[in-house]
C-alpha cells in the first residue's frame, strides 16, 4: 500500500469520525457543533500542509530514484514552494548533473579506447576472468592469422589453431617475452590487465618484430663475415703460396729426411684450401644478389629439383614423390634461386632420415604453394625455435648457412613459409604471392 493511499485514508478515518461526533452535537448544543466542525477544519488545513512539507517532497525523491534505476540523468527533478524540500532536490540534481558528466566521459574514453585498440598496429587479445578470449582486434587477426574472430572467440588460448597458442597460455600476468614462430616470425608479446567496475581483465599485446629482427641480424652477421673473409683470405693468401714452394722444394730433394715433414706440409695446404672454401660459403650469404624474376611454373621446377635429388635419394633407400597440381602454378620468380631453396631443403631431409623413407614434393595453385615433407625424425621444441637462427646447425660439421640462405631468398621474394613437425611428418610449407602482387 503506497504512502499517499495510507496519507488519504488516515484523513478519511480522523476527519470522518470528528465530523460525526460534531454532528451529535447539532441538535443539541451549536456551540459546540460549531467549535468541533472548526476544529475538523483546522485540522484539515494543518494535514493539508503536512503534505506538502512531508509526503509531496518524499514522493518527489521517490521519482527521482526511479530515475536512477532507470538511469535517466537527463532529467531534472522541480522545485517546490518548500524551502527545505527545495535543498534536498537541489543536491539531488546536482547528482544528477556530476553522473550524467561521468557517464560522457566513461563512454568518451570507452569510445576512444575502442578506436584505439581498432586501429592499433599491435595485436590485441582480450580475455575474461577464466582466461576465454573475449575480442581480438584486427591486427591481432592478421599477425595471429585468424580469418574470423567467431572461431576463437569463447575459447581459451591452448584450444583455437594459433600456431603460437601454447607459449601465448603460459604467459603470466606481468611477463613480456620473445616467441619466435617456426619459420622466421618473431613477436614481443605482453601480458597485463586492465580494471573495469572493480574487476581486472586480462589482455595480450603482440608486436611482431620480425623485420626489425632481421634487419640488425642481417647487418650483424654480414659484418662478422666480411671481416673474417677478409682475414682470413689475407692469411690464406699468405701462407698457401708458401707452403706450396716449401712442398715442391722437398720433393725436388727427395731426400729421407723430409719424409716425415712433406705429409704435415701437404696437409696443411690442403687444410688451407678447405678453410678458404668454408670462409667462400659463409660469403655467399652476403653476396645473394636479388632476384631476377621470369614467369615460372612451379610444377616444372618441383620437378627439375626431382631430377637432381633423385639420386641422392636412391643411394639413400629413399623414396621420392612428386604430387603436382592439376591447375597451372606459374608465379614470378628467379628460377634458379627458388630451384635452389628447393635443392637444400630435400637435402637436409635426406640428411634427417639417413637411410629408408619417404619425401614428398607437393604443388598447390590455392594458395600457391609448395610443400616439402618427411617421415624422418621429429624436430624438437628447441630445433624449430632456432631453425632459422644464423649458424643454428644440428650437424657436427655444419656450418649453419644452408638454411639461412634460404630464408634469404624466399625474404626476397616475399614468400611466407612455415615449418612444422608433428605426427611423424616433419613440413616445410612455401606460399607464394599471387602472380598480380608480385609484378607490382
Amino acid at each position: 500500500m503506497s504512502s499517499k493511499l495510507i496519507f488519504r485514508s488516515l484523513i478519511l478515518i480522523v476527519f470522518g469520525s470528528l465530523i460525526l461526533l460534531g454532528f451529535q452535537y447539532r441538535e443539541t448544543n451549536l456551540p459546540v457543533f460549531y467549535l468541533t466542525e472548526g476544529v475538523v477544519l483546522a485540522a484539515i488545513v494543518l494535514f493539508i500542509i503536512l503534505y506538502r512539507r512531508l509526503i509531496r517532497p518524499y514522493k518527489i525523491i521517490a521519482d527521482g530514484m526511479d530515475l536512477l534505476k532507470e538511469q535517466d540523468f537527463s532529467t531534472h527533478l522541480r522545485l517546490i514552494a518548500d524551502s527545505e524540500a527545495n535543498k534536498l532536490i537541489l543536491v539531488f540534481n546536482k547528482m544528477i548533473d556530476s553522473l550524467k558528466e561521468e557517464r560522457l566521459r566513461v563512454r568518451e574514453k570507452n569510445l576512444f579506447l575502442d578506436l584505439l585498440i581498432q586501429a592499433s598496429p599491435q595485436g590485441v587479445l582480450i580475455l575474461d576472468f577464466d582466461d576465454h578470449i573475449t575480442d581480438i582486434n584486427p591486427a591481432g587477426q592478421k599477425l595471429l592469422h585468424v580469418a574470423d574472430k567467431d572461431d576463437i572467440t569463447g575459447k581459451r588460448i591452448e584450444d583455437t589453431t594459433i600456431n603460437i597458442r601454447i607459449p601465448l597460455s603460459r604467459l603470466q600476468q606481468g611477463d613480456d617475452i620473445v616467441i619466435r614462430e617456426s619459420g622466421i616470425t618473431v613477436y614481443r608479446c605482453v601480458r597485463s590487465s586492465f580494471t573495469d567496475r572493480g574487476f581486472k581483465h586480462p589482455f595480450i599485446l603482440i608486436e611482431e618484430l620480425t623485420g626489425e629482427l632481421l634487419k640488425i641480424e642481417k647487418k650483424s652477421y654480414e659484418g662478422v663475415i666480411r671481416m673474417m673473409a677478409h682475414e682470413v683470405n689475407n692469411t690464406i693468401g699468405a701462407i698457401s703460396p708458401t707452403l706450396s714452394v716449401v712442398s715442391d722444394i722437398f720433393r725436388e730433394e727427395a731426400g729421407q729426411n723430409h719424409a716425415g715433414v712433406l705429409p704435415a706440409v701437404d696437409a696443411s695446404l690442403e687444410r688451407c684450401r678447405h678453410l678458404a672454401k668454408f670462409i667462400t660459403n659463409f660469403a655467399e650469404v652476403v653476396k645473394i644478389p636479388e632476384p631476377h624474376r621470369t614467369k615460372i611454373d612451379l610444377n616444372k621446377l618441383a620437378g627439375s629439383a626431382e631430377a637432381l635429388t633423385g639420386i641422392e635419394c636412391r643411394r639413400r633407400n629413399i623414396q621420392l614423390e612428386l604430387q603436382l597440381s592439376h591447375n597451372a602454378c606459374t608465379t614470378s620468380a628467379d628460377a634458379t634461386q627458388i630451384e635452389q631453396v628447393l635443392i637444400n631443403i630435400i637435402k637436409n631431409a635426406c640428411e634427417a632420415i639417413e637411410e629408408g623413407g619417404i619425401i614428398r614434393i607437393a604443388t598447390q595453385s590455392e594458395p600457391l604453394s609448395i610443400t616439402i615433407s618427411n617421415n624422418g625424425p621429429e624436430l624438437t621444441e628447441e630445433i624449430r625455435q632456432n631453425l632459422f637462427v644464423p649458424f643454428f646447425t644440428t650437424k657436427p660439421s655444419g656450418q649453419g648457412i644452408g638454411l639461412m640462405i634460404v630464408r634469404e631468398i624466399l625474404k626476397n621474394h616475399h614468400v611466407s613459409f612455415h615449418f612444422s613437425s608433428d605426427k611423424g611428418w616433419t613440413t616445410f610449407d612455401m606460399i607464394f604471392p599471387p602472380p598480380c602482387a608480385t609484378n607490382n
